[in-house]
């Protein structure tokens, strides 16, 4: 979070029309090291400005880059959500007729061409950074010529002013031993020359400064510049160790999803075997309680059918002792009747015989009659 607030204030301190935007001044001349330093500042191509301010940027985009987390963006130049959208009621159920394949792997996917687009933005940042890092040099290389230039110039200027004195005390010399009015214009004349030399040397100083300045500044520009590639470099190497690591986790998550997919196999097959194997013992088990239950069925049906012919036999031998006596019982009402006939023809033959008994025995007719039929009716 340090790191992110560093890059975003140093960022914030680069005018809007420099940071992060291209030069609208003719494209910069790449120039020898060994190139004549004689014209002015603003021949440098490209400016001291312009090489702080892209060391600048790249500094702060790298520092971005190397910080973990999510990236910094203004809520200006977010992305506008997308409308939602409207799903129609056959859309919804055509959806759920057909649901999408889920990828097991798609969040190490998702990981992997993360990392992969970090690397390439880091390798943009990177390339930058280097071309920065390579203006910065080539602009330090031309301050540093241009003050070596000026250091030189000076101390020929130096020599220059060392000759003139030189001369000039010799010529004092000469007029003094002479008084000769040649030898006063000679000194007058290199006095003239002395005071020149001064003032060249005094602009020869001038000049030195000024080139030992910009050298100064052109040197810390090309130390931001270095350090700021070195940092680039950096974020560039963690982002290609992020798709390092992020293929690393992916292969390791395929061969874990292959290796679960060939236990459930496994114990998909081992289920089905078991599966398999306790169906035919319960078909078999089946089978058998079926057939003990046939068995049992038949020893039962054989049984009730004794028992039903033994009540038959029983109820038969009953029914014939019934119709027995039923006969018996019959013949003895038969015979009783046969009887009863037998004396009622006898008293009828009597009576028949005895007219005069008729009367007396009239009662007794009615009264065997009676008797006769309630046998009859039993």
């Amino acid at each position: 979070m340090r790191l992110n607030a560093i890059a975003v204030t140093a960022l914030a301190a680069i005018p809007a029309t420099l940071a992060f935007a291209p030069s609208v001044s003719k494209p910069a001349m790449r120039v020898p090291i060994a190139m004549d330093m004689s014209k002015g500042d603003n021949d440098f191509a490209p400016s001291l400005e312009q090489v702080k301010n892209g060391a600048l940027s790249v500094f702060a985009a790298s520092m971005i880059f190397l910080t973990p987390g999510p990236a910094f963006v203004d809520p200006a130049f977010a992305a506008a959500p997308a409308p939602a959208a409207v799903t129609t009621t056959k859309e919804v159920s055509k959806k759920a007729e057909k649901p999408k394949a889920v990828d097991p792997l798609a969040a190490e996917k998702a990981n992997v061409e993360a990392a992969k687009a970090k690397v390439a933005a880091a390798g943009v940042t990177e390339s930058k950074a280097k071309k920065a890092l390579a203006d910065a040099n080539s602009v330090y290389k031309k301050a540093e010529d241009a003050s070596t230039a000026a250091d030189k110039k000076c101390l020929e200027k130096k020599k220059a002013l060392i000759s003139a004195n030189d001369k000039l005390a010799d010529a004092k010399a000469k007029e003094g031993a002479s008084g000769n009015m040649n030898a006063l214009k000679e000194v007058e004349s290199l006095a003239s020359k002395v005071g020149a030399a001064k003032d060249s040397l005094k602009q020869a100083d001038t000049e030195a400064a000024a080139a030992k300045k910009v050298k100064t500044s052109a040197a810390k520009s090309l130390s931001e510049a270095t350090s700021a590639e070195a940092t680039t470099i950096k974020a560039e190497e963690s982002a290609k160790a992020g798709v390092v690591s992020a293929n690393k986790k992916l292969d390791d998550a395929s061969k874990k999803y292959a290796e679960n997919q060939k236990k459930a196999a496994k114990a998909k097959a081992e289920a089905d075997k078991k599966a398999k194997i306790a169906d035919a013992k319960a078909k078999k088990a089946a089978k058998a309680k079926a057939a003990k239950d046939a068995k049992a069925k038949a020893q039962a049906d054989k049984k009730k059918a004794a028992k039903d012919k033994k009540a038959q036999a029983a109820a038969a031998k009953k029914q014939a002792a019934a119709d027995q006596k039923a006969k018996e019982i019959k013949a003895k009402k038969a015979k009783e009747v046969a009887l009863k006939e037998k004396q009622l023809k006898a008293v009828e033959k009597a009576e028949k015989e005895s007219a005069n008994k008729v009367k007396s025995l009239d009662s007794e007719i009615a009264k065997e009659k009676k008797e006769l039929q309630k046998m009859k009716s039993k």
